[in-house]
C-alpha cells in the first residue's frame, strides 16, 4: 500500500520537472481528474456501492487542488508543472486508497477497551514515550490581513520531505475555519513563506515569479525586491538574520502597501500549529507539518519510522468505520476508547517486505475525527496512549 511518505516523495520527485520538460496538457485536466469530487463533498452522496475510501481519495484530491492552488497565488494559466504535481497526487491518493483489500472481523464489535491512565513500562530495547514539546511555526504577523484565516507548514528537512533545509510557509485564505469551505469576503489571499537561503536557489523552493523584479520597496529599513503581475505582487527580501522572506498577496491583498505593512509585522514570537502531540517517541523529531492538518514525527536514528497525526475534514459526513473501509487489515479491527469517545484500532497490512502498521482513529471535541499513523515498533498500549493525548485547534 502506498503510503503518505511516498506521496510525499512523489510529489517532491515531481518538482524537478520543468515546463519545458513536459508535453502540453489540456485545461480540463484537473477538472476530468476530479470531476465527481464537488458534488459529493457538498451532497454527502456518492455512487451506489461505493466504499467511503473513495470518497476520502476524492477529497483529498481536491483538497490538494482547492488547498496548493489558494496557498500560492496563481497565474491565469496554471502551470503544466502544477498539474502534473497535482494529477500525480491524485492518481497516487486514488491508487492507494482503491486497490486496497476490504477485510472485516465477523461477528459484533469487540467491548470497548480503556485506554491505559499511565505510560507503560519500555520494552526493554523498544521506544520510550516522553512528554511533547509544542510544535510551532517560527514567526508571528502582528497585523495579518483582516477576513483570512492561516494555515502553517513545515517542508523540506529530510529526503522524504525534499531535498532544501526545512522551510516554513503561512497561507492566508479566505476559507471558513470552522467548515473549511472557501469564503466569499473577497479578501483575497496572502503566503509568506520563510527559508533558510534565497528560494531562487531551488526549484523545490516553488518560488514562482518570472524574470527581473519590476521594483523595490522599503520593509523596515531593508529593500524588498517586488515583483508585479496581473493579479498579483511578490516581496522578497532577506533579513539581517540571514533569513529570506517571501510575500506574496492576491486579490485585495496584491497591494506593494498591503505587503509592506504585512512584512514589517512580522516578529520572532512562535507561535503553536493546529495540531498537537502531546505524548512523542523518545528521539523523535518534527519531520514536517501541512497547513496546520497533518503533522509528522520521525526517528532521528531512523527516518523511515513514521508518527502522523491528520484531521479529518469537516466535510466528511461518514461514520468512523467507513474511514477503514477498504484498507488491508492484518487483524481484526478493535473498537476502543480515545480520549472519552468510540475510537477504532487496526493493524494494517503492509507491502510485500514490509512490516505491518498501526492506524487508530478518534475524535477531538469539535466533532472531527482524526487518525493516527504509527510503525509496528511502537506497542498497542504506546499507540492508544499517544492518541489519548494528541489535540487539534479548530
Amino acid at each position: 500500500m502506498l503510503t503518505d511518505r511516498d506521496l510525499d516523495a512523489l510529489l517532491a520527485g515531481a518538482a524537478g520537472v520543468s515546463d519545458a520538460d513536459l508535453p502540453a496538457l489540456p485545461e480540463e485536466f484537473l477538472g476530468q481528474v476530479t470531476a465527481d469530487a464537488g458534488l459529493a463533498l457538498v451532497t454527502g452522496r456518492t455512487a451506489p456501492g461505493e466504499p467511503a475510501s473513495v470518497v476520502a481519495a476524492r477529497q483529498l484530491a481536491d483538497e490538494a487542488r482547492d488547498r496548493r492552488g489558494a496557498g500560492r497565488p496563481r497565474r491565469r494559466r496554471p502551470g503544466r508543472r502544477t498539474l502534473l504535481r497535482v494529477g500525480a497526487a491524485v492518481v497516487a491518493v486514488a491508487a492507494a486508497w482503491t486497490t486496497a483489500v476490504v477485510v472485516t472481523s465477523p461477528g459484533p464489535d469487540p467491548a470497548l477497551v480503556p485506554v491505559p491512565s499511565t505510560t507503560a513500562p519500555a520494552v526493554p530495547g523498544g521506544i520510550d514515550l516522553v512528554a511533547a514539546e509544542a510544535v510551532t511555526f517560527p514567526v508571528s504577523v502582528e497585523a495579518p490581513p483582516e477576513g483570512l484565516t492561516p494555515y502553517y507548514s513545515r517542508r523540506g528537512g529530510i529526503a522524504a520531505y525534499g531535498s532544501t533545509p526545512p522551510f516554513h510557509v503561512a497561507a492566508y485564505l479566505d476559507v471558513d475555519p470552522v467548515t473549511d469551505r472557501p469564503g466569499s469576503t473577497g479578501a483575497g489571499q496572502l503566503v509568506l513563506s520563510l527559508y533558510p537561503e534565497d528560494p531562487r536557489s531551488s526549484e523545490e523552493y516553488g518560488f514562482w515569479p518570472e524574470g527581473a523584479p519590476t521594483g523595490t520597496a522599503d520593509v523596515d529599513g531593508v529593500r524588498a525586491q517586488v515583483w508585479r503581475g496581473e493579479g498579483t505582487v511578490s516581496l522578497l527580501w532577506e533579513r539581517p538574520d540571514g533569513q529570506w522572506v517571501w510575500l506574496s498577496g492576491e486579490g485585495a491583498q496584491a497591494r506593494t502597501e498591503a505587503l509592506v505593512a504585512v512584512g514589517e509585522s512580522i516578529v520572532d514570537r512562535p507561535r503553536p500549529v493546529g495540531l498537537q502531540f502531546g505524548l512523542a517517541p523518545a528521539g523523535w523529531s518534527v519531520g514536517g507539518y501541512e497547513e496546520s492538518r497533518s503533522l509528522d514525527l520521525v526517528s532521528d536514528v531512523d527516518p523511515a519510522l513514521l508518527l502522523r497525526l491528520s484531521a479529518v475534514s469537516p466535510q466528511y459526513t461518514g461514520a468512523l468505520d467507513e474511514l477503514l473501509d477498504g484498507m488491508p487489515t492484518a487483524a481484526p479491527v478493535e473498537t476502543v476508547v480515545v480520549q472519552g469517545r468510540p475510537g477504532r484500532l487496526a493493524l494494517l497490512r503492509g507491502d510485500v517486505g514490509t512490516p505491518p502498521s498501526w492506524t487508530l482513529l478518534g475524535q477531538l471535541p469539535d466533532g472531527r475525527f482524526f487518525r493516527l499513523l504509527a510503525p509496528r515498533e511502537l506497542t498497542r498500549e504506546q499507540v492508544l496512549q499517544i492518541g489519548e493525548q494528541v489535540t487539534a485547534a479548530p
